[in-house]
């Protein structure tokens, strides 16, 4: 199993709806994933910016509702940083409460600063 970020939701309860569009991609993210997983699970958008492919509506780094390259160096830093936080207002990113029901129904999850209380899980730190 992967070493997984420590989440309050996770397993997730809505198969990773935060996963369904994939993510943009840094030039070096973008070639790093190419190198390791082929051109075909990344893609240059008609505006420029690289994106990880999406297939069955969902990352396709996405399995079993677990992120499989996670633990790897070029984990995207848009993955690495959510819930992210509105640079204009410091406050949750609205994005992130309606990326995702749990963020609705548990408003304490998105937490300004990124500081989010992570309770233990079963089997370690998933």
């Amino acid at each position: 199993m992967h070493d997984l970020p420590s989440l309050p939701c996770y397993p997730c309860p809505h198969l990773s709806s935060c996963c369904a569009y994939g993510v943009t991609l840094s030039d070096d993210e973008a070639a790093a994933i190419a190198r390791a997983h082929g051109d075909g699970m990344v893609y240059r958008t008609r505006w420029g910016e690289w994106r990880t492919r999406v297939r069955g509506r969902r990352c396709v780094f996405l399995r079993d509702n677990v992120c499989t390259i996670h633990a790897q160096a070029y984990y995207p830093a848009v993955c690495r940083g959510f819930p992210w936080t509105d640079a204009e207002t410091g406050g949750p990113y609205e994005y992130d409460r309606t990326i995702c029901p749990e963020f609705i129904v548990r408003p304490e999850l998105v937490q300004l600063g990124g500081a989010v209380a992570r309770p233990a899980r079963p089997g370690g730190d998933l």
